[in-house]
């Protein structure tokens, strides 16, 4: 090799060098309120914690009692009716999941030197909208906001019966009076001739409920008949299908209408709660009160007045960071400089009791009970889970 070869080589190795040394001049710095600024050229972001959702769905059941509840029994031998307007609640489901937002105790400061800022792209980062690092590559798909609507997405509407409630008993206003006529005798006397007149007085009387009762007992009866004759073909008239399904069911209808006038209405509807929870280490293998529950007035709020029984929720780590830990502990940390900060988030079991009753478990990936480590200060392509923070791909030239 000639001394001029030797020459363009070791130039070649300098120039790599040079390159390195420029992206070995990021530093990033965890942000507290002990730091002190060295430089404001630079970026922060941020790494995610995970935040526990609990949704609670409730069945609300209204009651209502029918006008002739008294006179089920007596007149149709119905037992089982409702006997009083009441409000019940019933916990129909509980589900966990997981969302995530920026940890206030996860700001980093990316310090980018003179040299680093010359470089292409050298300052380059992927960002959430709520500034959690998604990587250094420019393309990246952000999902932040579609799973922050999914999370605040509001509640449809409740699925009610189609009877309003001024129409729960729409066939109780069915004619509630009758004609009375009495027959009053009058004498009247002429000279020494006494006569007796008639008349006849017509006033309209108010039926008693039982008397309204008994009525719509008898066309309750009728409806049967005319459905019983319909059916069989008593009025030996050839109706097509269609005909006949329509005729039977509008009598079936009339036929549940007029029997909710003793068994009353029940109006199921589904109510939903949501609960967030952020799990801290100090609170692990404890259960914490979350909500309060109560039969006659749903979910409430623990400070709520009256009783009820309290729903708690804890939360439980598997352990599989702990020898990785351990690791980090032994090695210790040696460099003045640190590249971007990571998570390795912890596998936690998380339970939701109604008072001593399970009512829903699950195993999530929890950002914050894990550990936060560094990458050497180089130059990196790094791609992060913004769900966790942890690295996803991971490259180096």
């Amino acid at each position: 090799m000639t001394f001029h070869g030797f020459l363009i080589r070791l130039m070649l190795v300098l120039l790599m060098i040079g390159s390195f040394t420029a992206f070995a001049q990021i530093n990033v710095v965890h942000i507290d309120n002990n730091t002190f600024p060295q430089t404001n050229e630079g970026i922060f972001y941020s790494l995610p914690r995970t935040v526990v959702n609990i949704t609670v769905k409730i069945d609300r059941v209204e009651n209502y009692q029918g006008p002739y509840a008294d006179y089920a029994l007596r007149f149709l031998g119905l037992k089982n009716v409702v006997q009083s307007n009441t409000i019940e609640y019933k916990i129909s489901d509980i589900n966990i999941s997981t969302s995530f937002e920026p940890d206030p105790d996860q700001y980093y400061f990316v310090e980018l030197g003179d040299k680093a800022l010359k470089g292409e792209n050298a300052g380059l980062l992927s960002l959430t909208d709520a500034g959690i690092i998604l990587g250094t590559l420019p393309v990246v798909t952000d999902t932040s906001a579609g799973a922050n609507r999914l999370l605040n997405a509001e509640e449809p509407p409740l699925e009610l019966e189609k009877d309003a409630f001024g129409e729960l008993f729409r066939n109780y206003t069915d004619i509630s009076v009758f004609e009375k006529i009495d027959t009053i005798r009058r004498k009247v006397n002429i000279d020494t001739m006494t006569l007796e007149r008639q008349y006849l007085k017509k006033t309209m009387v108010e039926k008693s409920p039982e008397q309204k009762a008994k009525e719509a007992a008898d066309f309750l009866s009728k409806i049967k008949d005319n459905r019983f004759n319909l059916i069989t073909g008593f009025q030996e008239v050839n109706y097509n299908k269609e005909t006949l399904e329509f005729m039977d069911a509008q009598l079936k209808n009339l036929e549940r209408e007029y029997l909710k006038l003793f068994t009353g209405v029940r109006i199921h509807k589904t109510m939903t709660f949501s609960y967030k929870f952020i799990p801290i280490p100090n609170q692990i293998n404890t259960e914490i009160p979350v909500l309060k529950f109560n039969k006659s007035k749903g979910v409430q709020d623990l400070d709520a007045p009256g009783g009820g029984k309290v729903i708690t929720i804890k939360v439980q780590r598997v352990g599989n960071t702990h020898s990785v830990s351990t690791y980090l502990q032994k090695a210790g940390k040696t460099a003045k400089s640190s590249g971007f900060y990571y998570r390795i988030p912890e596998y936690a079991r998380v339970t939701v009791k109604v008072d001593d009753n399970t009512q829903e478990e699950q195993q999530c990936l929890i950002s914050q009970l894990g550990l936060v480590t560094n990458l050497p200060s180089s130059k990196w392509k790094v791609l992060f889970h913004q769900e966790t923070g942890g690295i996803k791909s991971l490259s180096i030239e």
